[in-house]
């Protein structure tokens, strides 16, 4: 049966068909100074997909030895959502890695879902991880998120989030904040120097979200605030789960630095004329939904906005974008939610 002192930390993982992005961000794990984690990935691609991404991780250049499943251990069993688990373990740590393979594509919120559904009767952990697949982690990372949780009382703590292209410049500092007459999520830290000065109290009274690509969640804030809302399938799923947890306390954890690529699962990385058509139609789609949930009486205003931020991409020759876009938001007037009727 499980040792429930095995692991303090889960890190939550959700990949779709890109098992290199999920072999890289393992490996920087591996590298952490925390203690006792275990690692948890939701495989949203398909049987085959599943398959090869076990075989990634253990190949020559991968980061995961296999160890000997415990049919009773109810992390192992397959049943419900996930149609097949294999248990593996990083080699230069003791930390299990559970691979799940989703029954259908879950999207990136049930993809989360389906891990902490198992890891809720689990006592004794302390804290969830929430990481995207093109994240590598510095050693550090863990370990100031959740020294900033205990520290601060945040329920919800955020990275220094840097492109992996580039990390002497930040991307965001923990996430993003509100901007109700653009009705848009404006990134806290954008440009700043890593190493520049800031100011810890601002930043985090600034807060309405924390990043996606990083966000460390107590138990106790978990519990009180549930799962992520499904409903937005991709995209805003996290801000929608930060407005939430904001009375809980959103914090920034400095040195928790996680370089980051973005977008490459989903398509949402690069110019707006390379972006894929689904993930344009779900960004309109959900931005909609994020607003007539938490700030209904701007949905006028955001429908609006939408329609301008479309034509963004008629300037970019991207007149399929326009038209995903478009799409998007007639179905977020619509209240279409879930899994979308939409296909690239």
């Amino acid at each position: 049966m499980i040792d429930p002192d095995r692991f303090r930390v889960a890190i939550l993982i959700v990949s779709f068909r890109n098992p290199h992005d999920v072999q890289a961000c393992l490996t920087a794990l591996s590298r952490s100074t925390a203690e006792r984690f275990d690692i948890f990935v939701c495989e949203n691609g398909g049987s085959e997909s599943f398959h090869k991404l076990c075989d990634t991780l253990m190949g020559p250049q991968g980061p995961c030895i296999t160890v000997s499943d415990d049919l009773q251990d109810p992390l192992v069993s397959s049943s419900g959502r996930l149609v097949d688990v294999k248990c593996l373990a990083l080699k230069d740590r003791p930390s299990r890695v559970w691979i799940g393979c989703a029954a259908q594509n879950l999207g990136y919120a049930g993809g989360i879902n389906v891990w902490i559904d198992r890891l809720l009767p689990i006592s004794d952990w302390e804290g969830i991880w929430v990481l995207n697949p093109d994240a590598e982690p510095e050693p550090g990372a863990l370990r100031a998120l959740v020294e900033r949780a205990v520290a601060g009382n945040k329920g919800m703590v955020g990275s220094t989030i840097v492109p992996s292209v580039n990390r002497n410049f930040v991307h965001c500092r923990a996430g993003h904040r509100w901007r109700k007459l653009r009705t848009n999520l404006a990134l806290i830290g954008l440009g700043e120097p890593v190493n520049g000065p800031i100011d810890l109290q601002a930043i985090e009274a600034a807060l309405d979200c924390i990043a996606g690509g990083s966000m460390y969640v107590t138990r106790a804030c978990l519990e009180k605030i549930g799962p992520m809302d499904e409903r937005f399938f991709l995209f805003y799923e996290d801000a929608d789960w930060s407005i939430r947890a904001k009375k809980h306390g959103l914090g920034y954890a400095r040195d928790s630095i996680v370089p980051h690529t973005g977008g490459t699962t989903i398509g949402s990385a690069g110019g707006r004329a390379e972006r894929s058509r689904l993930s344009v139609y779900l960004e309109s789609r959900n931005h909609l939904h994020f607003v007539r949930m938490h700030w209904h009486r701007y949905l006028p205003l955001a429908i609006f906005m939408g329609f301008l931020y479309a034509t963004a991409y008629l300037f970019a020759l991207s007149p399929r974008n326009f038209k995903a876009a478009v799409e998007g938001l007639v179905a977020g007037m619509k209240g279409e939610t879930g899994l979308p009727r939409f296909h690239d």
